[in-house]
């Protein structure tokens, strides 16, 4: 079970499909949604729920709404009982998710350059930038993270973006899914 799941968010922006899908939620992703200001973060957000629901519901045994979800103190999701690890990230029109059976932490970002201040103090490339940021999520420490490092990195592009993944392993298996119509 270590599977990376991807899938665009644009169909929320159609109301009707929204209101469909925010229902669909869990009072914990609901709360989350509604935290929000930006209309294009909460679209990521409801995207992010359906997508984790999809992934947990085709990639194991499990069935979502047994779950509970939660987060520790900084900030990193799990379930209670961890029957297993996950991970999620979004970037403007995609939401990123990967179910793994050990540790792992996913960034998105579309691929451009960094901004001068991001290379002085982060990273030099794009590529840099999200695997520091996979690292911290799977971590929990985030991208200030200076641990030593013997992750393994996968990365996809995928339509401008890039995707990496930290584990102690390679992924391979990378799942499109696409927000069904509720119409």
């Amino acid at each position: 079970m270590n599977t990376i799941f991807i899938t665009k968010v644009t169909p929320l922006y159609d109301a009707e499909t929204y209101n469909y899908y925010y229902n669909t939620l869990d009072q914990t992703r609901k709360q989350k949604v509604d935290k929000l200001k930006k209309t294009a973060d909460k679209i990521q957000s409801v995207g992010i729920g359906i997508l984790l629901k999809h992934a947990v519901e085709t990639s194991t045994d499990f069935e979502y709404k047994n779950l509970k979800y939660a987060t520790q103190k900084n900030g990193k999701p799990y379930f209670e009982g961890n029957p297993f690890y996950f991970s999620l990230s979004h970037s403007n029109d995609y939401a990123v998710c990967v179910i793994s059976d050990t540790p792992v932490g996913i960034d998105i970002e579309f691929d451009k350059p960094l901004n001068k201040k991001m290379q002085t103090r982060f990273a030099e490339n794009i590529l840099e930038w999200t695997k520091k940021e996979a690292k911290g999520k799977l971590t929990g420490l985030g991208v200030l993270d200076k641990t030593e490092d013997t992750f393994v990195y996968t990365h996809k592009k995928t339509d401008g973006y890039i995707i990496t993944v930290c584990s102690d392993k390679k992924i391979d298996d990378f799942v499109e899914y696409n927000i069904p119509s509720p119409k």
